[in-house]
């Protein structure tokens, strides 16, 4: 076995430090990745990055945390997500609107939405997906994604650290 001039460790110390640092590489990426994974129950998943959202057409909503000022976000609907999908909400119609939106946090949080009132065409809910907060990229207690809802009186389907949406049936529709 040899050392390095001026190192006091030798060969098999550094290698080992080597395979540790590759071996995590993988789980580093996971938790940095910004794919969104849109389950939309018509076949295989599909997988967004960061840069598919960013493609559609983007607005900037505004709305209060718990009686501090509004944060501005810059979103995109989650209405234009779920068409990019393959899973259109305006094509909704008598008898097709048994199906909803389960939109889950990276802790587990989930928060609902049925497609009935994500059409545009039957109400005043407008739920935006968004990536960036007063201009800047959303810290990451809050990213990759969060929901805004800002017609729901509580917070509580604003739901932060969005990392999936899946297109659930409503049993008995």
């Amino acid at each position: 076995m040899t050392t390095r001039p001026g190192l006091p460790f030798t060969g098999r110390l550094p290698r080992l430090a080597l395979a540790l640092t590759f071996a995590l590489l993988p789980g580093i990426a996971t938790a940095q990745a910004t794919v969104l994974r849109i389950d939309t129950g018509r076949g295989r998943p599909v997988e967004l990055a960061d840069r598919d959202l960013r493609a559609l057409v983007q607005d900037t909503v505004s709305m209060a945390h718990a009686g501090k000022p509004p944060v501005r976000y810059r979103a995109v609907l989650l209405t234009d997500v779920l068409a990019r999908a393959g899973r259109p909400v305006d094509s909704l119609r008598a008898g097709k609107i048994g199906w909803g939106v389960l939109a889950t946090a990276r802790d587990g949080y989930v928060a609902f939405f049925s497609a009935a009132e994500l059409d545009p065409k039957l109400g005043p809910t407008r739920v935006w997906l968004a990536f960036e907060a007063d201009g800047k990229a959303l810290p990451a207690d809050d990213g990759p994604w969060r929901l805004v809802v800002p017609t729901d009186q509580k917070m509580a389907r604003s739901a932060r650290q969005v990392v999936s949406i899946r297109v659930v049936a409503i049993p008995g529709s």
